[in-house]
């Protein structure tokens, strides 16, 4: 049975979240760029069975608000994902902890160095920001190719074609599944968040803001994960950001694109669980293939 929507309104935009699982402690899924919480549809039941789930559209995205000439900002997502946090509470103030997917990952990396104390681990999923923008995708969101592009981006083909791209083998991932994670790809308000990001790319750049450089003052436990076949954000950057997060694990799922948790849903989740539950830390700065 699919978890019941739910609504919040956070910072005054309407945001689409849902809550199942264990009553207890909480687990945050971030998503990733032109994607919806629905990326997560295939392990939310199997992580339900040892945490309280939260998964939540991040505003812009979704079945959240998209509203238009707002300024997109590292802040604006970390008091968002506060605001999220606090309204949740069931009253027994447990720290939750976080797992951000690409873009997700790097807003949760800005909210645990913007609010200390937010989380009580961090899971970081073939995460973005330690690779610097190139020009051209800057150059996406000028006026005039961005109309241009905003027409292919949502056309089924393209959109397919890029979204194929996510996965190590295409063919492995549940028809349904595959389709309306498409589809979120494709809508065009979600299409126009992704160039307002761009346009707004100082304010939402790690190091042009100046947190990468605090990176090592992250005193949570951090685990890494990849797929050794990542086409959108290469499996080398895993060491570099293993390498700017001290103590961190990394775990390479072979085989594996830019989407471990609908490649490998259940061996993904049992990773996730095993890191979240166990007290012990000696995996810390080791490299492991799974």
């Amino acid at each position: 049975m699919q978890p019941k929507e739910l609504t919040i309104t956070l910072q005054n935009y309407r945001h689409r979240y849902i809550d199942t699982g264990t009553p207890g402690r909480r687990l945050v899924l971030l998503h990733g760029i032109s994607c919806s919480l629905d990326i997560y549809e295939e392990v939310i039941d199997i992580l339900s069975g040892s945490f309280r789930v939260l998964a939540l559209d991040l505003l812009g995205f979704g079945k959240s608000e998209k509203p238009r000439n707002i300024e997109y900002s590292l802040q604006l997502y970390a008091e968002l994902l506060r605001e999220f946090i606090r309204e949740t509470s069931d009253g027994n103030d447990d720290i939750p902890f976080i797992l951000g997917h690409s873009m997700g990952g790097k807003y949760a990396l800005a909210a645990a160095l913007l609010h200390p104390g937010l989380f009580g681990k961090l899971v970081l999923v073939n995460t973005d920001g330690f690779t610097p923008l190139p020009g051209w995708i800057r150059a996406i969101s000028w006026p005039g190719i961005r109309q241009v592009l905003t027409s292919l981006m949502t056309s089924n083909y393209v959109a397919g074609r890029a979204f194929e791209a996510a996965f190590h083998r295409p063919d492995s991932i549940r028809k349904t599944v595959f389709e309306k994670n498409l589809l979120t790809a494709r809508n065009r308000e979600a299409v126009d968040t992704v160039m307002a990001l761009n346009r707004n790319y100082r304010q939402l750049d790690l190091g042009l803001t100046g947190l990468k450089n605090q990176l090592s003052a992250i005193d949570i436990p951090v685990l890494i994960l990849w797929g050794d076949h990542d086409k959108y954000i290469l499996p080398q950057t895993a060491l570099r950001v293993q390498h700017e997060l001290p103590g961190s694990e990394l775990i390479m799922f072979r085989n594996c694109g830019h989407t471990p948790m609908l490649e490998y849903p259940k061996l993904f989740s049992n990773t996730v669980t095993r890191f979240l539950l166990n007290s012990q830390d000696s995996a810390a700065n080791h490299v492991h293939h799974l």
